[in-house]
């Protein structure tokens, strides 16, 4: 009687089973179909975005050679163009290159906003903050401390990639606000830096000697900050510096 009790038992579990099995059939169907329609969504999705690089990059290196040649209108066009798409750093990018174009043409206020945006566009922060610097550098040619110091304080914290050079301008942003004082004690502390950028270091010796000469009132017309090493365009972006799929 075990022996049938145990064959009936072994039956039974057999058909529950298989009864869980077709009820379940469905749902397990639908969860693979999910998972091969995320897949291919995932590479597809990958490819759009390589494209999207490629014909960004070929867009925006017309636009360099463009600018290069002279012809700002054709340049422009190519800017706005990679501006509009899809990809942060070449947005970024084509934004600090319009910035530069309006600068150039002696619209200050324009450029400003144009970096603004470019700061806002990128997440890498060796793009946003280079286009914040270069939106300080700016203000602060319009003299309005209140604005560079608001803008180029956070730059100078030791984890941003443009530290020394934010520290820099603001101690150049207190001295053209007449804190000579100010301005000295920050640029003797950056001469001392260990790790900041040789050519920083030899300029705030510089200043620093100007200023205990007496002649700070003069020291941004004979020392001009080194806006022109901080690259707006490609070819003199932080080394290492990959445009990221987004």
């Amino acid at each position: 009687m075990s022996d049938i009790f145990e064959e009936t038992e072994e039956t039974l579990r057999a058909q529950e089973w298989t009864r869980i099995a077709k009820k379940s059939a469905p749902w397990a169907a639908g969860i693979a179909g999910l998972a091969l329609a995320g897949a291919l969504g995932f590479w597809g999705f990958t490819t759009w975005q390589d494209k999207e690089v490629a014909k960004a990059s070929e867009v925006f290196q017309a636009g360099i050679e463009a600018a290069a040649k002279g012809d700002s209108t054709a340049a422009k066009a190519s800017f706005e163009q990679t501006a509009k798409g899809s990809n942060s750093t070449y947005k970024a990018m084509s934004l600090m290159q319009l910035a530069g174009l309006a600068h150039r043409d002696g619209k200050t206020d324009e450029a400003i906003k144009l970096f603004d945006d470019a700061a806002k566009a990128s997440s890498d922060p060796r793009v946003a903050d280079l286009a914040a610097l270069k939106a300080a550098y700016l203000v602060m040619d319009k003299g309005v401390f209140a604005d560079s110091q608001k803008r180029l304080t956070p730059l100078t914290d030791a984890k941003r990639p443009y530290t020394f050079l934010a520290k820099e301008a603001l101690a150049m942003a207190k001295l053209q606000n007449g804190d000579a004082a100010g301005a000295r004690a920050d640029l003797n502390a950056l001469s001392f830096e260990l790790d900041a950028p040789e050519g920083v270091k030899q300029r705030a010796q510089r200043v620093v000697a100007a200023i205990d000469f007496g002649v700070a009132p003069t020291v941004k017309s004979i020392l001009a900050l080194p806006e022109a090493e901080t690259p707006t365009l490609p070819g003199g972006l932080p080394p290492g510096l990959n445009i990221p799929q987004q």
